[in-house]
């Protein structure tokens, strides 16, 4: 049980534990796990899979044994008294933990495997509590420094937690029986939805290729600049958050909000652009302006549902500890971000190792929140001094090839307009269109859909539609 917090006078702050305090440990309980492991091959298997980081465990002894009873178990070499000295001897640390009669007496702790995952849990508390500790403590020391950045040191902190909710996230496997009903569960859904499984895209034949976008997916938007990106990332945010209920949040780290909302006035009121609204070329005047707020009630209205985050040069810890509060509040229907390329990642080091950091937080993200990621892409030059049509490839994505590994679906937007290609190759005027080609698809089908698009409004329909 916690004890009660003592009471402070106003303003003044709970004193901290003292540096004599002893880290929450379990030593014997330690010992209990390693002897156990050393007795039987079921506990080892159980021991490597309650706890895979040597961490868990708190004298740097028992971590020495923990990982020579995982090299063994790794190798498929049976693990026991013996086995674990010899590689004990094998890695240089045998003395270090007190030789062969250390290790000996490890199996004295013991009887038998018995109730082994529960003291394993109550280690991974223990581990748990230690991390909390040392990044509390390095948070508080951090405060103190004026040259830091508060909003790293958050970011910090929610390494610190992610990481260990990571590591110790130990999900039990499922029966094919337990699962069967389930199954069947989300295929009577579908076929009562017609395929519609996830959030509408707003396009009827994108939405038949993907069934919607769908939860815990990384969806890559990839393109050239003027291609409609941007445009088409706002549409479905609006046909999420809008038309469908579902809260959503834009991280935009290219254009500020004040911007993003005039494209979305723009989406909403009929006869003006948003180059229209941004000059303020209205005919009406001032006047004008009260009739196009009114036309535009529902961003009012239903616009608590869509979130916009401009911070500029947000790393992807940054995003993920803003996603967490905000599915905390609100439950989180469909994540978007403007652009991968513009995001600062975890690894340092050269640009393609930290967009490959980036690309595999976005995918976490996605599966943390159980929702769709729509993270918009650049992509090279090498599609511009291509000869034809200019159609972008896979090998276009910039600077890290595990964007594509990452990615659940990669789609990519095609203008042949914009390189005066006349029409498409079933005969289709490329004139108002755009192409999505949805080159990869984890779950599904890989198909082109051909949409009608009035970029200067924003606005994306079924093709042959007016708007």
């Amino acid at each position: 049980m916690l004890s009660a917090i003592p009471s402070t006078r106003r303003g003044a702050l709970p004193t901290p534990p003292q540096p004599s305090h002893l880290p929450p440990q379990a030593p014997d309980l330690e010992a209990a796990v390693l002897g156990a492991a050393l007795l039987e091959a079921d506990a080892q298997r159980t021991l490597l899979a309650t706890l895979p980081d040597e961490q868990a465990f708190y004298l740097v002894a028992h971590q020495q044994v923990y990982l020579a009873i995982r090299d063994l178990v790794q190798a498929g070499q049976h693990a026991d008294m013996l086995t674990v000295v010899a590689q004990l001897r094998h890695r240089g640390t045998l003395q270090r933990v007190g030789g062969p009669a250390f290790v000996a007496g490890l199996t004295n702790k013991i009887n038998s495997a018995a109730h082994l995952e529960t003291h394993c849990r109550i280690l991974q508390e223990q581990h748990a509590r230690r991390v909390i500790i040392r990044a509390g403590t390095e948070l508080a020391a951090h405060g103190y420094d004026d040259t830091r950045d508060p909003l790293a040191l958050l970011a910090d902190a929610q390494t610190h937690l992610t990481g260990l909710h990571r590591a110790f996230e130990t999900k039990p496997s499922q029966t094919a029986s337990a699962a069967f009903a389930a199954t069947f569960d989300r295929l009577t859904q579908a076929v009562q939805q017609k395929g519609l499984t996830g959030i509408p895209t707003g396009l009827t034949q994108l939405d038949g290729l993907t069934g919607g976008w769908q939860p815990a997916d990384l969806i890559i938007l990839a393109a050239r600049p003027a291609m409609g990106k941007t445009a088409a990332l706002l549409h479905f945010a609006r046909t999420a958050a809008l038309d469908h209920g579902q809260h959503a949040a834009i991280f935009s780290l290219e254009m500020p909000t004040l911007q993003l909302m005039q494209r979305l006035v723009a989406s909403e009121v009929p006869g003006y652009s948003n180059s229209d609204l941004r000059r303020g070329n209205l005919p009406g005047g001032p006047e004008q302006v009260a009739h196009i707020r009114e036309q535009a009630q529902r961003l009012l209205t239903h616009g608590h549902r869509l979130h916009i985050d401009d911070t500029p040069g947000l790393s992807i810890q940054q995003l993920r500890a803003k996603c967490a509060r905000l599915h905390a509040q609100h439950p989180l229907g469909l994540v978007l971000v403007d652009y991968i390329q513009l995001m600062r990642g975890d690894t340092k080091g050269n640009r393609e190792q930290e967009i490959a950091s980036i690309s595999r937080g976005l995918k976490e993200l996605a599966k943390e929140l159980n929702a769709p990621v729509i993270a918009l892409s650049q992509l090279s030059r090498d599609v511009e001094k291509r000869g034809g049509d200019k159609r972008p490839l896979l090998s276009d994505l910039r600077e890290s090839g595990s964007i594509e590994q990452d990615a659940d679906c990669i789609i990519f937007l095609w203008r042949g307009e914009y390189y005066k290609i006349p029409q498409y190759e079933d005969g289709t005027p490329t004139a108002d269109t755009i192409l999505f080609d949805v080159a990869k698809h984890r779950n599904g089908a890989t198909d082109e859909v051909i949409t009608s698009c009035n970029l200067r409004r924003g606005l994306f329909q079924d093709a042959a539609t007016t708007f």
